[in-house]
């Protein structure tokens, strides 16, 4: 009986054994078709992102540069390894949800009418939902959505004010807004440093979060001159 009883439990350990390696064969062979569908999706991702940016040839470039100043400043803040991973994502991809917006808007020349401007309005909104897709970029979601939100609390899209923006959001919609005015528009002709700086200082506190402003002229010692000055060392980075 005893004898019995050992053949047993030796053959449904080795049955046991044999369905554990199945398993974590199995578990593998899940993961890597994950990590493959997830690759594919990111992949789309960047060719819609890519498309953003052929829409308008003024912006050519502009995800990038946002990219590169946003993490220049979200390091000057002391922002975590991971924060800066969603951080330079989001900056990369914060203008995707203008897939969802006509070329003539985009590139438009003339003031926008009221229905123009609710549909740039939804770009934060759209970029979010697409962002929110992929798990790789879900840390991106409230940065992308919330990059257009000022401290005052007159932005959008959900009108957040001060300590309720996210912070890598505030960072993002500074470098954001830095690129926007020192790059040639459909509407207008590039600003110098010098004056896109002083846009910059003066919204602090209504704008931009003034945290987030002395960050940014503080930012990248490859220029500490223009910090000591009060210039934005980071358009050293805006111009790569």
């Amino acid at each position: 009986m005893y004898l019995a009883l050992a053949l047993l439990v030796r053959s449904a350990s080795r049955t046991l054994r044999s369905q554990t390696l199945a398993l974590e064969e199995r578990s593998r062979e899940l993961l890597e078709s994950y990590r493959l569908l997830e690759r594919s999706s990111f992949e789309a991702i960047e060719s819609l992102n890519a498309t953003v940016d052929a829409k308008d040839p003024y912006t050519a470039g502009h995800s990038v540069r946002v990219q590169r100043i946003a993490v220049a400043i979200g390091v000057q803040l002391g922002l975590t390894e991971d924060e800066l991973d969603s951080l330079g994502y989001a900056g990369l991809f914060h203008d995707i949800g203008k897939i969802a917006v006509p070329d003539a808007i985009l590139s438009k020349p003339a003031p926008l009418t009221e229905d123009e401007w609710r549909l740039i309005r939804r770009h934060p909104i759209d970029g979010a939902e697409i962002a929110g897709r992929l798990g790789r970029l879900r840390g991106t979601v409230p940065l992308i959505r919330h990059h257009h939100e000022r401290w005052d609390g007159s932005g959008y899209p959900d009108g957040l004010a001060r300590e309720t923006i996210p912070l890598a959001a505030s960072v993002v919609g500074i470098a954001d807004a830095w690129d926007a005015m020192t790059t040639d528009r459909p509407y207008r002709s590039a600003m110098s440093d010098e004056e896109a700086a002083r846009e910059i200082r003066d919204g602090s506190g209504t704008q931009f979060a003034p945290l987030v402003v002395a960050a940014f002229f503080t930012t990248s010692a490859a220029r500490p001159e223009q910090a000591a000055a009060g210039q934005p060392a980071v358009s050293v980075l805006a111009a790569g």
